[in-house]
């Protein structure tokens, strides 16, 4: 029978022999911090979602700020490609949703020039006949 001593010549145990090397489950790398990034880092548009959120079209405005949201947590995580797009998404979402709110804005305006011009009014008071 065979004796295995796990000891080296000095006396101390090898551990190094039976740790295994770490693989992340992300499938990303760790971001090495004596490393710079290759360009600076994207504005996220936040501000933009936002604003475009509440005051213009609310389910573009929404997939912007998804988009932006993203971006700090990827740029720090070292996924600097990935962060710059996801930038250059919510930015892009930001100004899909503002045209649209400009486009129905300028609809409603020209209809409501129309009905007036035509003379109809709101329809509440012909049905009730209040006047």
């Amino acid at each position: 029978m065979e004796v295995i001593n796990d000891q080296n010549q000095n006396g101390y145990y090898n551990q190094n022999q039976y740790q295994q090397p770490y693989q992340n489950p992300y499938g990303y790398q760790q971001p090495n911090p004596n490393q710079a990034p290759p360009f600076p880092k994207p504005s996220n548009n936040l501000v933009w979602g936002i604003l475009t959120t509440i005051l213009c079209c609310l389910p573009f405005g929404i997939v912007s700020i998804v988009f932006a949201s993203k971006v700090d947590s990827l740029w720090y995580s070292g996924r600097y490609q990935e962060a710059k797009d996801s930038a250059r998404k919510a930015a892009t979402w930001a100004i899909v949703s503002a045209s649209i709110g400009v486009l129905f804005s300028i609809i409603y305006i020209i209809f409501v020039i129309l009905a007036a011009a035509k003379g109809v009014s709101s329809g509440l008071t012909d049905y009730l006949d209040i006047y």
